[in-house]
Order: C-alpha cells, then structure tokens, then sequence
C-alpha cells in the first residue's frame, strides 16, 4: 500500500545554517547550509519520522494549514511531500457461516476475504 504524506516545514535562516522543523512532528529536525539542501533534507527527515512513527504504531497528526503556523521574521514555510511504500500486515481469521450461505457464495466465485475486508471497513465508516 502506497501512502503519501504532505507536512509544512519551517526553515529558519540564521547566519550559520538553515534550521528545519516540523510543527506537527516534533522529533523531525534537521539543519542545511543551502536552500536546495534543505529542501532534500526536510524530505528525508519527513520519510524517516513517517516511517518511524508507522513500525511503532503512533499516531500521524493532521498536518496544520499555512496559514495557522506563527513564525519570525527569519522563518519561511515550504510544504514537503514524501511517499511510502508500507507492507500490509495480515491477520488469519477462522469464521463460521450458514452451509447454504457458504455453498451459494463459493457458486458465484465470491472472494471470502475480499468481501470481508469491504464489509468491515463499510462498518467502520459507519462508526466514524
């Protein structure tokens, strides 16, 4: 499964490098000496929090819009995209349903799995 991520960044120009942040992820930190190189580095340090975040099952924050981030006079904004590629993890399940039921599924070539997964992902839309 492909996911793709977009978080504005914060670049602070001081007189000695350019200070990278992140208002939402708060682990993301960087520095660079060039603008171009902040900007490749605003993106690695963006996939590796993703990811870091992802394997340990936290949470990804909502990003805040431009316009609600506060900065100095030496601060800028850019928005940083990454995309992921994220391994799905399966779960064996093992159900019981009516014979019949079984019987005419298997007849219309039915995926047991695939209906399943679309049957509670719907539910838990419903839940929202």
């Amino acid at each position: 499964m492909k996911k793709d991520y977009m978080f504005p960044a914060v670049l602070d120009f001081t007189d000695k490098h350019i200070a990278i942040m992140f208002p939402d992820l708060d682990e993301a930190l960087s520095q660079a000496e060039s603008i171009e190189q902040a900007m490749r580095r605003a993106q690695e340090v963006l996939s590796m929090t993703i990811e870091s975040r992802l394997e340990d099952n936290e949470e990804i924050p909502d990003p805040t819009p431009l316009d609600k981030i506060e900065l100095s006079p030496s601060q800028k904004t850019i928005l940083v995209y990454c995309s992921l590629n994220v391994k799905i993890k399966y779960d064996k399940k093992t159900l019981t349903i009516p014979h019949d039921l079984n019987v005419a599924a298997e007849a219309a070539g039915l995926n047991f799995s695939q209906v399943l997964q679309k049957a509670l992902r719907d539910e838990l839309l419903k839940n929202e």
